[in-house]
């Protein structure tokens, strides 16, 4: 999936000739803190709100420059989600040799991931901790295959509070009971799970005997 399957031209674009209040009206309109700036089809840079509001409303875009935030139309999905996160905007422009195609709404980019990924569906998910240092996505794999079960998704993030790392997998099936234990046996640190009923049910009633035992 790359950025010009993504796009959408539902978005306004700021000309040259609008005027900051104009842009800012827009802004709120459309309820996003950034617009694409295009003179003709020639892509401009990208307007955010926070510069409008030092400049005077009267104050045509020409005088202004926006921002060069954009990716190409052939540009990964990956890498599309990486320039959503680290650009912070709600809306990312989409150029080619320099003409604006149209913007990429991160809402549609979680409801693609939504609709075409296996995190949507049914399956139990678990979340390890592992020290970098071991961490080895082959052999996860390999655990839960040998506890009848696969993986159909999964996720790696750091965690700020140590140098582990989080892994999250969408397994097939949500009977992971047989995928716990194996983890448990090889000394993996399970931080919780979900969508795993008949586990999570078992676990509540642990707890809940465990909660009487210290009542007595």
């Amino acid at each position: 999936m790359y950025a010009q399957r993504l796009m959408t031209l539902d978005l306004p674009t700021v000309r040259p000739e609008d005027s900051v209040g104009r842009v800012l009206r827009l802004m709120d309109e459309y309820k996003v803190c950034q617009l694409p700036l295009v003179n003709g089809e020639i892509f401009s840079g990208l307007v955010y709100e926070t510069d409008l509001m030092e400049s005077d409303e009267e104050t045509p875009m020409a005088a202004l420059e926006g921002r060069p935030v954009f990716v190409g139309p052939q540009v990964h999905l990956y890498d599309v989600v990486s320039q959503l996160v680290q650009a912070e905007v709600d809306a990312l422009p989409v150029v080619h040799e320099g003409k604006f195609l149209g913007c990429i709404d991160p809402k549609a980019v979680l409801r693609f991931l939504a609709r075409h990924t296996h995190w949507a569906g049914s399956g139990a998910v678990v979340v390890l901790e592992v020290p970098e240092m071991d961490l080895s996505i082959a052999e996860i794999a390999r655990l839960v295959e040998s506890a009848d079960s696969k993986v159909v998704a999964c996720t790696t993030s750091r965690d700020e509070s140590s140098s582990n790392v989080v892994v999250t997998l969408k397994l097939q099936a949500q009977e992971v009971e047989s995928v716990i234990s194996t983890f448990q046996r090889f000394g993996y640190t399970i931080q919780t799970f979900h969508h795993a009923p008949g586990l999570e049910e078992e676990m509540r009633e642990r707890y809940e005997a465990f909660m009487r035992y210290l009542d007595n």
